[in-house]
């Protein structure tokens, strides 16, 4: 199946490959990890969360498909001296492309891909996809279908473990509107399940639970190969652990359990704030020191330096709102998130960022709309650099093409047949998977392909 964003019959481009012990030594992988040179290949990567949490914890990337050439764009400027294989197109990794790629692998040393990962273009179920109503059935949208062809990779390559992730509302969606509630996943689930030689188990899981400082729902779908199953102690984590109630995927040791409390808003973005932001547009240089442990963690360069006030920051540019627009705002921030009824509109209301989470912790999460968001003490939306934070992306990490984009230019408009959307800055960090959250998955996976965790089957 294509669309006409697909490029099909193009030869695939082979660079040498496999990362540098360098290019691991700046995450500070496990030593384990890195004796065994884990490998990965990331599908639809977008500008790279899932990947750059799975380096931290252990994996190399060895290949990556993302079709939009601002993400791409973005994926490879944060990796300039690894040998990755860009493939834009996903269609372009036919079997014969993947037959040839494994045995270009397997000379350099690589006889088995550990992991095959990916989270394909979920605009047809996500919930904020619907804000924008179009005619078309699921079934009818291309991208709906890009799951096949992630286990079609799957089939061909045999990686040790792979790793579908997607939005919670691929649990609810139907194909159709008088379609039966929750067919769609069921039909995705039967998917990766019919993958010949593996152990599948899946799990709704909650970022917040794993340090994120957001709510992020997010389906985790993991499958195992039977012969790394085989070579792990099978014990489930309810025997360890009884008097905890751990949903399928956590209990039986194919998830890790939840572990780490999100930092709060001001923990997280406090030492950017700038007093002077309105006379400047942008801020340039922090103006603070790191106070808390993750502003430390995330002012961390590569090479291990912490920022100082006054070093260089980016993507710290401000919103240039209306005069009535800030007095909205500035209300809000004053009345506890509350809108003054001459600025209520149809349209969806902005949120404050709380300055600490409720009894339940992070009630937001970040998307593809900054603009829907709120900063706790500025009448201001958050910067790229902000919402690059709540993703849990490092501030050394880059971000390529425009800032921002119109509502429409986002979503396309597959009524016409336009499948072409633009994915600015904030959109390709909204669209990411937290980078936190895929580094504890990602050190779980190293755990089972070391044999140290423990599974139930």
């Amino acid at each position: 199946m294509t669309d006409s964003n697909t490029v099909t019959n193009k030869k695939l481009a082979v660079p040498k490959i496999f990362g540098t012990s360098t290019a691991r030594a700046k995450y500070n992988v496990p030593a384990s990890a890195e004796r065994q040179h884990l490998t990965c290949i990331d599908l639809f990567a977008g500008c790279g969360g899932l990947s750059l949490g799975l380096e931290q914890a252990g994996f190399t990337p060895v290949l990556f498909s993302e079709l939009n050439i601002s993400a791409a764009e973005t994926y490879l400027a944060n990796r300039i001296h690894e040998d990755i294989i860009p493939v834009g197109d996903v269609y372009q990794l036919s079997d014969a492309n993947l037959k040839l790629l494994k045995i270009f692998w397997h000379q350099r040393g690589i006889s088995d891909v550990d992991l095959v990962c990916g989270g394909p273009p979920c605009q047809g179920y996500s919930g904020i996809g619907h804000r924008r109503t179009f005619k078309l059935d699921k079934k009818d949208i291309p991208s709906n279908h890009l799951y096949q062809e992630m286990t079609r990779v799957i089939r061909c390559v045999k990686p040790r473990i792979f790793l579908f992730e997607n939005v919670r509302g691929l649990l609810t969606a139907r194909w159709s509107p008088d379609g039966e509630k929750g067919e769609l996943f069921r039909d995705v689930l039967a998917e990766f399940k019919a993958i010949p030689g593996y152990t599948v188990r899946w799990q709704l899981v909650h970022a917040k639970d794993y340090g994120v400082p957001q709510n992020r729902p997010r389906v985790l779908l993991v499958g195992i190969r039977n012969d790394v199953i085989e070579n792990t102690t099978q014990l489930s984590l309810m025997e360890t652990h009884p008097e905890v109630d751990f949903p399928t995927a956590v209990r039986d040791g194919f998830l890790p359990a939840p572990t780490g409390t999100p930092p709060t808003m001001v923990e997280l973005l406090g030492d950017l704030e700038d007093e002077d932001y309105l006379k400047k547009g942008k801020t340039e240089t922090y103006p603070k020191e790191a106070q808390s442990a993750v502003q430390k963690e995330l002012r961390t360069t590569r090479s291990g330096q912490i920022l100082r006030k006054g070093a260089k920051v980016t993507e710290h540019e401000y919103s240039d709102h209306a005069p009535y627009i800030r007095e909205k705002f500035a209300y809000m921030i004053a009345n506890n998130g509350e809108i003054p009824e001459k600025f209520q509109t149809k349209k969806f209301a902005q949120r404050v960022f709380p300055r600490q989470w409720g009894a339940e912790g992070p009630n937001l999460t970040a998307t593809s709309l900054p603009e829907d968001y709120v900063h706790y003490s500025q009448p201001r939306g958050p910067t790229v650099r902000e919402w690059a934070r709540i993703q849990t992306f490092p501030d050394w990490y880059q971000f390529c093409g425009p800032r921002t984009t119109g509502g429409r230019r986002r979503a396309g408009d597959p009524d016409a047949g336009i499948w072409d959307r633009d994915v600015p800055r904030y959109t390709q960090i909204g669209n990411a998977v937290p980078v936190q959250l895929a580094r504890r998955v990602g050190e779980h996976l190293i755990a089972i392909l070391n044999g140290s965790a423990h599974l139930k089957v």
